[in-house]
């Protein structure tokens, strides 16, 4: 007996990936199209369509994305968040429009290292001071753009029960945002950073516990094949992001002053959550 219900909850868990797959593949090939297109050619609306992609990914994945605040709508915005996994992309990818700053190696990701270029993801490399400038410009040129970014700046993933270190460096970008040149009506842009908070509230619409987490949390040695296959048989993830009060570049006079505030924001938010406390 014991064998016959372990066949039908294999069977089940098997049923719900092939399911999840081909949902998925029905949005890739209606969505990807236009998306490649409107991106080649810049149409109006083109950043928009990434952001449709990633929202039916999180439908697919049976990913329930639950927002407290808002993402700041109109000066150019540095949008700093804790990481815990791949799945933060497509969360974040749902609820924000802007491109992502990421590790080189992302790019050779399955499939989200593609779907994160088609999001104009600025792909950096640590390891070659050489590049260091160039990739600093490229930044100042999208926020001068109008482009919101996001910033992972611990650097790596956590088990999404803390936040880790952030590395001040990361934060380069603002100030060299803080000496944008006027654009041709004569306007300064503005850098404006939004903290954001990443909580995986629940799995399996039950408490995340720490026995759970590497269920969806992607830290130290996992490899990616294994656990997005886990990810494909779990039956729903509830996330929470939250958005807190956005601040200027401008009132901070070092980039270690900036980390270490929105530091201090995020991981009191997530804090917060967990013990069932809401901005």
């Amino acid at each position: 007996m014991q064998g016959f219900i372990l066949k039908v909850r294999t069977s089940e868990k098997n049923m719900r990936e092939y399911y999840r797959i081909a949902k998925a593949l029905f949005y890739f090939a209606v969505l990807l199209p236009p998306t490649i297109i409107s991106k080649r050619l810049k149409l109006p609306g083109y950043k928009f369509w990434p952001h449709l992609v990633h929202r039916s990914i999180c439908d697919a994945l049976n990913i329930k994305v639950t927002k407290f605040g808002e993402p700041l709508e109109g000066p150019p915005t540095l949008y700093v968040c804790n990481h815990v996994s791949w799945i933060d992309i497509i969360v974040l990818g749902h609820v924000i429009k802007g491109c992502f700053i990421a590790k080189k190696d992302m790019i050779d990701w399955p499939v989200l290292g593609y779907l994160s270029s088609l999001q104009r993801t600025i792909f950096i490399d640590r390891e070659k001071r050489s590049d260091v400038v160039a990739q600093r410009q490229e930044m100042q040129d999208r926020i001068h753009g109008g482009d919101n970014l996001i910033l992972f700046p611990e650097g790596t993933t956590s088990d999404g029960g803390s936040v880790l270190p952030f590395k001040s460096s990361l934060f380069g970008v603002t100030e060299k945002a803080m000496h944008l040149e006027q654009d041709a009506q004569g306007r300064t842009p503005e850098l404006m950073v939004q903290p954001v908070t990443l909580v995986y509230k629940k799995i399996n619409n039950m408490p995340t516990l720490r026995s759970t987490r590497p269920s969806v949390a992607w830290y130290a040695d996992i490899e990616m094949g294994p656990h997005l296959k886990g990810v494909l048989n779990l039956l729903k993830v509830d996330v929470e992001v939250h958005f807190h009060e956005p601040v200027s570049r401008n009132i901070f006079k070092t980039r270690k002053e900036l980390s270490a505030y929105c530091h201090r924001t995020i991981e009191n938010g997530l804090l917060e959550s967990l013990r069932g406390k809401r901005d």
